[in-house]
């Protein structure tokens, strides 16, 4: 993956809704920290090409496009393009080589182009990191990072990855695991692991902490939006895999409805190249299973 302090553009899908009034803002509050340019895209489907929807478009863009330049003196490019959403929005990322794809998600009663799991099936098909967003930003960056962990080796693999990007924010990581089971051995194996994954941030000069949560009450989504809110985060941070199995990911699914629960954003990313080479290697018959539970939601006993 590319050092995200070398690249230059921002790419924000724009639905004219207000959550991606929410991702203009988060767009423009990271494009401001960074020096980057925001490159704003609208997709319309093929049978809209060449009507009035298009011309309406073009001119709703170009007013934010003007507004945004104005208001944060930044370089804001925009174009209304015709295809499928998430196919069109990485073709332009890749042609970019963009920093970051911001995304809006509505919840789920949108009736917009971004409803549902369009950022994440963006996500899975994409180099570039999504950031998946609500709301708007509390603050410029970002100073609490959770990262949940599912105790696997892919897991481990991808701590590389929130290491860069803790870095970049200044940020402190927060490792997080759960159990629902309250077995002793099983409760010492998680910690050793969770203090296996601390000692590679602490020698890698990255504030961190870490926590591992018991509660047969609960599950991970649960588990997860509790703890993120005694730490106050403002930015869950996920790792996922390229693959094509998106139906079976996303219905019915964990992440969507922590998602759809709270207003913090959602950061995923790529594993790197090496990540990736190293996964084929080890795998069987060369197969890489995709998007291998990002969310550590699945506990592997």
């Amino acid at each position: 993956m590319k050092d995200i302090r070398a690249c230059e553009a921002i790419l924000v899908p724009v639905d004219f809704t207000d959550v991606s009034d929410y991702a203009l803002d988060h767009a423009m509050a990271l494009a401001t920290m960074f020096n980057f340019r925001v490159y704003l895209l609208h997709v319309i489907s093929k049978r809209q090409k060449g009507s009035e929807k298009e011309k309406q478009a073009e001119e709703s863009l170009g007013r934010i496009a003007s507004r945004l330049k104005n208001e944060h003196g930044l370089r804001v490019t925009q174009r209304v393009m015709d295809g499928n959403v998430f196919d069109t929005i990485n073709g332009v990322a890749d042609h970019l080589g963009a920093s970051f794809i911001v995304m809006g998600v509505h919840g789920k009663k949108g009736i917009q182009h971004l409803t549902g799991s369009y950022p994440y099936k963006v996500a899975c098909r994409t180099h570039v990191p999504v950031l998946v967003v609500k709301d708007k930003h509390r603050h410029v960056g970002f100073r609490n990072i959770v990262v949940p962990v599912d105790f696997s080796k892919r897991s481990a693999q991808k701590i590389t990855q929130a290491i860069r990007f803790s870095k970049v924010f200044g940020a402190t990581v927060r490792v997080f695991g759960f159990l629902s089971s309250e077995n002793k051995a099983k409760i010492i194996n998680k910690e050793a692991l969770l203090k296996s994954v601390n000692d590679i941030f602490k020698e890698n000069n990255v504030p961190v902490t870490t926590h591992l949560m018991v509660n047969p009450d609960y599950n991970w989504p649960e588990a997860l939006l509790v703890f993120g809110e005694q730490v106050d985060a403002d930015l869950f941070m996920i790792v996922a895999e390229r693959g094509g199995r998106i139906q079976d990911i996303f219905s019915p699914n964990k992440t969507e409805r922590i998602l759809d629960k709270t207003d913090v954003p959602v950061l995923t990313v790529m594993p790197c190249a090496e990540d990736l080479a190293a996964e084929a290697a080890s795998a069987n018959k060369g197969l890489i299973t995709p998007f291998v539970d990002p969310l550590g939601l699945i506990v592997k006993e």
